[in-house]
């Protein structure tokens, strides 16, 4: 199984005492290097959130201080999703976007829900005048610049609360220069190179995104419906539970169900998970058997809810079954994962085996998986599930996940 590596640069960003107080993410490709002007620039900052919020995670990452983000004009017009908290990132502008009426109206918004936008590679002209209002801080590049320039740029946006930042410090006399003209942050290789951080990329399996997109698309979408293409797509759970993990909607409590997880974050908000989710460029493919075993494990557990517990929701027994192998997909520990997902604290008892009623659900699939009758067979005694139920279930369980595999691989060769 080919597990791919995402990796994201960090360069810091000082105040007047030298101390770090932001970083700058940068994109790397999967090889860790910058690579020069190769790559599209909605595709890097798009990679960046994703190595952020779904590989590495965004507090290993920032320490607690914010993030400034690039963001192009094609993404500054999307409408992005809740969990790019205004606390924990700071939008920056690229030089080469235009103060047009969209712009202007995007930026708007951006002020409205709290954001801090900096303007990067800043040199004030008409074509751009019109961000000045909405900037809180202004980056200028010590290296291509004057001091008359500077002067002259500081001097005519004087009556603006603006934080001003020397990017491309790359001496003492440069920070020293920058500290006279009273700029109050600054970035470079005098401080500090970026440094990468890497992390494992989860793979993706298939292409039915489209067809989950397509139902939530509808004039009245099926919300059981939705969550159940969901669940049966391992990577996109693992995905939308490591999101909403990261939202303030994860306040309310823990999730037990995709379901669940769906009217929280409602669907106008999912359409925008989804479509970041679908534009992470970084994934491979994964083993077809690890997920032909999670689907089974998955639906045997479900069918067997609905004949022995009916008064428990029966995705939580699903989501266990598609969770059971997320360790071996990922070649990291199951405890290591668990701690980044909002899953209900019994389900997450389960997958690390702890002893509990799921838990001994998950070890008769595995025992009937194994082989392993006679274990198999004491474990369903102690349920009180009889044979016969486990057999046809588990049965079923087989047929529903080679259809499935089916719908899925066939999308793959579109």
């Amino acid at each position: 199984m080919d597990i791919l590596t995402v990796h994201v640069a960090r360069q810091p960003i000082f105040n007047r005492q030298e101390q770090t107080v932001a970083y700058e993410l940068l994109y790397r490709n999967e090889n860790g290097h910058h690579p020069g002007k190769l790559v599209n620039a909605d595709q890097a900052t798009i990679d960046v959130l994703a190595a952020s919020l779904l590989s590495i995670g965004l507090e290993q990452i920032s320490g607690g201080k914010q993030l400034f983000i690039n963001f192009t004009k094609n993404l500054l017009l999307q409408d992005f999703p809740d969990f790019l908290t205004a606390e924990s990132i700071v939008i920056e502008i690229l030089e080469d976007v235009d103060a047009n009426p969209e712009v202007l109206a995007a930026c708007q918004i951006l002020k409205e829900k709290g954001y801090i936008i900096a303007l990067d590679d800043f040199l004030l002209n008409a074509s751009n005048k019109g961000l000045v209002k909405y900037a809180d801080i202004i980056k200028v590049d010590f290296l291509n610049t004057t001091k008359a320039e500077r002067r002259k740029m500081k001097n005519e946006m004087m009556n603006n609360h603006i934080t001003w930042l020397a990017e491309k410090v790359e001496k003492r006399e440069h920070f020293l220069e920058a500290l006279e003209e009273g700029f109050d942050l600054f970035q470079g290789f005098f401080f500090s190179k970026p440094a990468l951080m890497s992390a494992k990329s989860i793979p993706r399996f298939s292409q039915n995104y489209f067809t989950i997109l397509k139902e939530v698309m509808q004039d009245s979408p099926d919300v059981k419906k939705t969550a159940r293409l969901i669940e049966a797509d391992l990577t996109l759970s693992y995905k939308l539970l490591k999101l909403l993990n990261k939202t303030a909607f994860i306040r309310r409590g823990k999730v037990k169900t995709i379901h669940q997880a769906i009217m929280l974050i409602g669907l106008e908000e999912l359409k925008k998970w989804l479509f970041f989710i679908m534009a992470d460029s970084s994934n491979a493919k994964c083993s077809e058997e690890i997920i032909r075993t999670s689907l089974i494990r998955a639906k045997t557990l479900e069918q067997l809810s609905f004949s022995y517990f009916p008064d428990e929701p029966s995705s939580q027994f699903f989501l266990l079954g598609m969770f059971s192998m997320i360790d071996v997909l990922l070649n990291e520990p199951m405890a290591i994962i668990l701690r980044d997902l909002p899953i209900d604290g019994k389900v997450k008892q389960a997958l690390l085996l702890e002893e509990g009623r799921l838990s001994n659900m998950l070890k008769l699939i595995k025992e009937m998986e194994s082989g392993h009758w006679t274990t198999a067979s004491r474990i369903s005694k102690q349920l009180q599930i009889e044979d016969r139920i486990l057999s046809e279930s588990y049965q079923e369980a087989l047929k529903w996940g080679d259809i499935v595999l089916k719908e899925t691989t066939s999308l793959d060769r579109i």
